[in-house]
């Protein structure tokens, strides 16, 4: 399972200090007496800000190296938006229950991924809640929650199993109706495919943040990045930080798209099993090697709640976590400990 695992997408400069707030996850930039070779860059793709942080000597040479990874999301958003019509996720479910559909490697790849995440997590993360999130999309504009009636139509769905792949790289969906989703992994993917691109031009210290989905490599001024992680219920202040060098992080809260209804909270992460909101954790943050990885981990973790939740990291080789439970009590994993530090 998860194999590249290590021995275990869609939707900060130069001051002494600076402390962003962005989306679940900032950067802590320390001072620096090299502040001229640390070059920033924005775009928007992916329903997002893309932001992309890297030190180099040469900022022509850095201007072009980030054009190209900028390049290199915007393809993976035309691959896998469900909002483009020509993308592979467009027509995948558009064919949903009539035909298998002929899809680019890449999707694949992350399909499969998806299914192979779906099944360690018995159903925590499903890609096919395509249907359900286009109904809360729906309920959020009108700040009123669906019915049980409504839920429970689309409930049926929603099943990863129901997922068919071949080895010719056709996808089907067995039931018409259905339709997948992978705003929970496919921005993971693109940030690795733009990091690995950077990577390859000689950029070892860098951080790409795609809204909250971020990527870290190298150092910063000899030492590790200090990564911010955000107070789930108080948005201006930080709950932790957290050192880290080459790995990804990334945190699902309930705190980003949300509408209050009859005293209640309804997010944007729901239970496939029951297509409502879960309300057993506040925020979820996930580190490992990929983005892709700890995109739909961070989802999967959430949707558990504290104790499977954290159960799952915890036999998962190279994954590491920081879970922020309904009342507000925090867990992390043993492999955090060392690494991380709590308050303002």
């Amino acid at each position: 399972m998860l194999s590249n695992l290590p021995s275990p997408p869609f939707k900060k400069g130069r001051v002494i200090y600076i402390l962003l707030f962005f989306s679940f996850i900032s950067i802590l930039h320390p001072p620096s007496s090299q502040s001229s070779n640390l070059f920033k860059y924005q775009q928007v793709a992916m329903g997002t800000i893309i932001e992309i942080t890297l030190i180099g000597d040469d900022e022509e040479a850095a201007n072009k190296a980030v054009l190209q990874a900028f390049q290199e999301i915007k393809r993976i958003e035309t691959l896998m938006s469900p909002w483009l019509d020509s993308s592979d996720v467009t027509r995948i479910n558009r064919s949903a229950g009539k035909a298998w559909l002929k899809v680019s490697p890449e999707t694949m790849e992350v399909i499969k991924k998806a299914q192979e995440i779906s099944e360690l997590s018995e159903g925590g993360f499903d890609i096919t809640i395509g249907p359900l999130t286009e109904l809360w999309r729906e309920a959020r504009k009108k700040k009123i929650p669906p019915s049980i009636e409504e839920v429970k139509e689309k409930l049926g769905l929603v099943n990863f199993k129901n997922i068919e792949t071949d080895q010719k790289g056709k996808v089907f969906l067995k039931k018409k109706g259905m339709a997948i989703d992978l705003g929970g992994i496919a921005k993971g993917y693109a940030v690795d495919r733009a990091f690995e691109l950077l990577k390859s031009l000689e950029y070892r210290n860098l951080i790409i943040n795609a809204g909250g989905d971020l990527r870290v490599g190298g150092l910063k001024n000899n030492q590790p990045w200090s990564i911010g992680i955000q107070n789930p219920r108080e948005s201006q202040k930080l709950l932790a930080r957290i050192s880290v060098s080459d790995m990804a992080v990334v945190t699902s809260g309930d705190y980003e798209r949300f509408f209050n209804y009859e005293s209640k909270r309804y997010h944007h992460i729901f239970n496939p099993k029951d297509g409502f909101p879960t309300d057993d954790c506040q925020s979820v943050t996930v580190l490992c090697k990929e983005g892709m990885i700890a995109d739909a981990l961070a989802t999967a973790v959430f949707v558990l709640g504290l104790e499977k939740g954290y159960a799952l990291c915890q036999k998962l080789d190279g994954v590491e976590c920081l879970i922020v439970d309904k009342e507000g009590k925090t867990i992390i994993s043993p492999g955090l400990k060392d690494r991380i530090s709590f308050g303002p």
